[in-house]
């Protein structure tokens, strides 16, 4: 059941309303009362209509007579009974319909942006695999003069280990930086075995996620799509 199944919208001064008046000139605030007792009991229904037959139900159910109940039905225009088996409120139909368009239009509204934002992401999706492709072109090319000095480097620094994905997302998130953009940024160079846009091995990650990855749009307070560096 949604949080709005017994909404419905009225006027704040249905008091003023001169069949309301003569109701409650007739049957005091309790007329009043059984009066918005029956607006609610149709608004519960799924059609908005309600038994003539149950009547004397609703009295006993909310403290009061039938004679009370269908006098309140029947004798003030409130109230539309048809062939003496059902009654509803012209009123609330009205804003029902109402209601229940403007409803419609959030539903489809919905629907539709949801559409876009999997559109968005697939293109996004599709956009990572062409440059990881493209990029693992030039790092195949660039492989044999990157032998060349491998060798005389060994001696000089550390191999490169490639960090775990939570490495890669602690790093981020410390430094006020979103998660997605982590993983985004993770997926990006494994699928580059590790090199650059350029072609050429990333000797520092930390270094490289600060230059490349650290950009406004990746900030954790901020709702714009992630952008691929170049």
């Amino acid at each position: 059941m949604s949080k709005d199944a017994y909404y419905f919208p009225h006027d704040s001064n249905a008091k003023d309303d001169p069949k309301c008046v003569l109701l409650i000139e007739q049957l005091g605030m309790e007329g009043y009362g059984i009066y918005w007792m029956l607006i609610e009991t149709l608004r519960e229904q799924p059609d908005y209509t309600y038994p003539v037959a149950n009547i004397p139900a609703l009295g006993r159910r909310y403290n009061t007579t039938a004679e009370k109940v269908k006098t309140v039905v029947c004798n003030y225009g409130l109230f539309t009974v048809k062939d003496d088996k059902i009654f509803f409120s012209d009123s609330l139909n009205r804003r029902m319909l109402v209601f229940e368009e403007k409803r419609a239009k959030r539903s489809e509204a919905g629907r539709l942006g949801n559409a876009a934002r999997w559109k968005t992401s697939q293109t996004d999706r599709n956009a990572i695999t062409m440059r990881s492709q493209f990029i693992a072109s030039k790092v195949k090319k660039s492989k044999e003069k990157e032998s060349i000095g491998k060798e005389s480097m060994r001696g000089k620094r550390k191999p490169f280990s490639p960090p775990t994905p939570s490495e890669v997302e602690s790093f981020f998130t410390e430094n006020g930086y979103t998660a997605e953009a982590a993983r985004r940024a993770f997926d990006y160079y494994t699928d580059a075995n590790w090199h650059d846009a350029e072609g050429k091995p990333v000797l520092n990650w930390k270094q490289k996620m600060r230059g490349v990855w650290f950009k406004p749009e990746h900030k954790q307070t901020s709702g714009m799509d992630l952008k691929i560096p170049l």
